[in-house]
């Protein structure tokens, strides 16, 4: 079986922007797969809404980033890359 990779897009940061860029921090510090965000890359992708914000990552850690940010209120879409 072959592994599938996504696409994470950040379709729309939502009512409260700050939690969406502490999220985005947060999740690239802790998951090794994605490049670590500063405060004002963070802060630019959030609001240059849509976009990539992590680019042909395995599923699973697709699933977890998106998960992550639809608690803190962002509208998240995976897209097969």
């Amino acid at each position: 079986m072959d592994t599938l990779f996504v696409d994470v897009i950040l379709v729309d940061a939502g009512k409260n922007k700050i939690n969406v860029i502490q999220a985005l921090r947060e999740i690239t510090t802790r998951e090794n797969a994605l490049e670590m965000l500063d405060l004002a890359r963070a802060k630019h992708l959030v609001d240059t809404t849509p976009c990539v914000i992590a680019p042909n990552v395995i599923s699973e850690i697709g699933e977890r980033v998106k998960l992550l940010l639809e608690k803190a209120g962002a509208t998240i879409e995976l897209k097969a890359a």
